[in-house]
């Protein structure tokens, strides 16, 4: 993928490439873990959330129907973020828990499931749990 992008060999070797474009890469392949693991009957698409009020702009990347449960999905490329967009939709939807997909170990704290990238598949199996 950085070859496809002409990116300096130098660049090839020592850049993280879930940074590359600014995270766009690495929400590309989560949507595609997303489509791929879902039962055919129970997606209908994937949506997004946007609040561009000022001020307090917010975005969720991904948003999820699971039953009669709406899932927030907020897709962290580094190893850090401060998931105030999540923070802000569970707050205002008055939502029980919300997703954050990173390389952050699985674990459910504070009203977040954190689901590493490569348990993605297993999102239907995590979800029904909660």
């Amino acid at each position: 993928m950085k070859r496809a992008c002409n990116l300096d060999l130098e660049l090839l070797l020592k850049e993280d490439l879930f940074l590359l474009n600014e995270g766009a890469l690495v929400e590309q392949f989560v949507a595609q873990e997303l489509l791929a693991s879902a039962r055919i009957d129970e997606l209908d698409g994937l949506f997004s959330w946007v609040r561009e009020q000022v001020g307090s702009s917010a975005e969720i990347d991904f948003l999820l129907a699971q039953g009669a449960k709406l899932i927030p999905i907020e897709v962290k490329s580094g190893a850090i973020g401060s998931l105030r967009s999540l923070k802000i939709f569970l707050a205002e939807k008055k939502l029980p828990f919300g997703v954050r997909i990173s390389e952050q170990p699985l674990s459910f704290r504070e009203k977040i499931l954190s689901v590493p990238f490569y348990l993605i598949e297993q999102m239907p199996r995590l979800l029904s749990r909660l």
